[in-house]
């Protein structure tokens, strides 16, 4: 079997797995009973060899690879970057998600909407998510991304919603304490690896 065919066997077994632990309530305890089963996968370094998932070049801080996803939309992410690559505080359009990491280490500072100010979120916690370990939101979940420390990522993103299906998703600009509305054609291109 090439390791393409055991990544595709592992990563939909595991996904199918998480995807039955959440079912349609994606509460923080659902969420919490999956994470293992991703981070297991993640511990499979050997199924994610870069030149499968190569790092980004040039001005490019990060690349997106779907490895998986389902009629139900859940989707399956390989993300490698660089460190030093940002998303500004963002939610996923009332997606759940959960992230674990392969290699290298990403700092997630975690956020609670603030009905009396929507531009300006507070900040609840910071966790960083390497090797491992793994990072949850439910879909009200807002979170900021930063690839820190010295080593290249490659992280597993996983979504109730494909990137491109999610709702409305919103960016948080807190310096001028605004919104804005993410765009997918902002986000780049995503290589099928399915």
């Amino acid at each position: 079997m090439s390791i393409a065919q055991e990544r595709r066997k592992a990563v939909t077994a595991t996904a199918e797995r998480i995807v039955s632990i959440i079912g349609d309530a994606p509460t923080v305890d659902r969420l919490e009973q999956a994470k293992p089963h991703l981070m297991a996968l993640a511990e499979r370094a050997d199924l994610f060899p870069a030149a499968d998932f190569p790092l980004p070049t040039g001005d490019v801080t990060d690349r997106t690879y779907l490895i998986y996803d389902n009629a139900e939309g859940a989707a399956l992410y390989a993300i490698t970057a660089v460190p030093g690559m940002t998303y500004r505080p963002h939610d996923h359009g009332g997606s759940w998600a959960m992230i674990a990491a392969v290699q290298g280490q990403e700092k997630h500072d975690l956020y609670l909407a603030d009905p009396a100010a929507p531009g300006t979120p507070i900040l609840k916690e910071t966790l960083t998510c390497e090797p491992g370990t793994a990072v949850s939101l439910t879909p009200e979940g807002i979170h900021a991304i930063e690839g820190v420390g010295t080593e290249p990522l490659l992280h597993l993103h996983f979504y109730g919603t494909r990137f491109e299906d999610q709702a409305e998703r919103t960016e948080y600009d807190l310096a001028a304490g605004k919104t804005d509305i993410f765009r997918m054609e902002a986000f780049g291109f995503i290589v099928d690896k399915r």
